[in-house]
């Protein structure tokens, strides 16, 4: 799941106190804690890992609309979850070439 971090239509306290719970009621418990995921060596968002089923995410500087806002981080989060890799948690890219900078 993700949210914008400006989105005013749903806002991001409420999404993530949300996850929260859906993953207390599922007993699953934080496997990554909350912490930064990176892009084009910048901070992309913030991100929750709970158990290896949940995660929550944010986009920075995002809207409502997180493809329209912030296509580029859009983009990175969604080519993360199509691989089943997690967020970038570094500015380095990875050695082993599997992790795009895109």
């Amino acid at each position: 799941m993700f949210s914008g971090d400006q989105d005013s239509v749903v806002p991001l306290l409420g999404s993530r106190s949300l996850v929260r719970e859906m993953a207390q009621d599922l007993e699953f418990n934080i496997s990554v804690p909350y912490g930064p995921w990176f892009h084009k060596g910048q901070v992309g968002g913030w991100v929750t890992e709970y158990g290896n089923l949940l995660t929550f995410a944010t986009v920075r500087g995002a809207s409502h609309l997180v493809p329209y806002a912030q296509p580029s981080r859009a983009l990175r989060m969604f080519t993360s979850f199509i691989r089943g890799a997690r967020l970038p948690n570094d500015t380095h890219p990875s050695i082993s070439g599997g992790d795009s900078p895109i």
